[in-house]
């Protein structure tokens, strides 16, 4: 797959979860696609989570990565692919205690801190899911497991789901769709840490 890992951030894509307006309540403050193209209802006030993790929590979320997580095997890497979308699911559903999607991901992952914003949003106007957003399907690499970059490809699906806000259901719903995409692996230091996520 030809595929820069280094374009700009305005083309990357990231978890989708669009929101579709179905009655007369506000909004959500932030949308939760946290897509270049979804800026409405943005707030500039938003904190943007920090790019790395204390050693103390590095060490507890990597206690968390299942051992079939942790081999550096084809079946290995599409087990980490899977927690990484695990973690990143449960945030959405208790988002006031998300966990930091960082610890497992590079500094530079641009999809990752756009994933941990949009859930950091959600926890500040009270918005949560009850159900998991997303699941996995058709994960394939596209690369050697040695190689310095692995690539996965796989197709994310998204279900339809209410929206709740303050443990209250809405009638603003999460759009049920299908998307193509590929993760880029690295290994370091004896662990998988997700490198970037994009549409194919």
């Amino acid at each position: 797959m030809n595929t820069s890992w280094q374009r700009a951030a305005a083309t990357l894509a990231v978890i989708a979860l669009g929101l579709t307006a179905c009655g007369d309540e506000d909004e959500p403050t932030q949308s939760s696609s946290p897509t270049p193209t979804a800026s409405a209802s943005a707030t500039s006030s938003s904190p943007t989570p920090s790019a790395s993790a204390s050693p103390s929590s590095s060490a507890t979320a990597a206690a968390n990565v299942p051992a079939a997580a942790k081999a550096r095997t084809e079946a290995g890497a599409i087990a980490f692919l899977n927690f990484f979308f695990d973690q990143s699911n449960s945030g959405f559903l208790d988002p006031p205690n998300a966990p930091n999607l960082m610890v497992f991901a590079d500094e530079g992952c641009i999809a990752c801190k756009r994933v941990q914003q949009s859930i950091s949003e959600y926890a500040e106007g009270g918005w949560s899911l009850k159900q998991p957003p997303l699941d996995l399907r058709d994960e394939a690499l596209a690369t050697a497991v040695t190689a310095d970059r692995v690539i996965i490809n796989f197709t994310s699906a998204e279900r339809a789901q209410t929206q709740y806000l303050n443990d209250k259901a809405t009638t603003y719903k999460t759009r049920a769709s299908t998307q193509k995409k590929a993760a880029a692996l690295r290994w370091v230091s004896g662990e998988w840490q997700m490198f970037d996520i994009e549409n194919t």
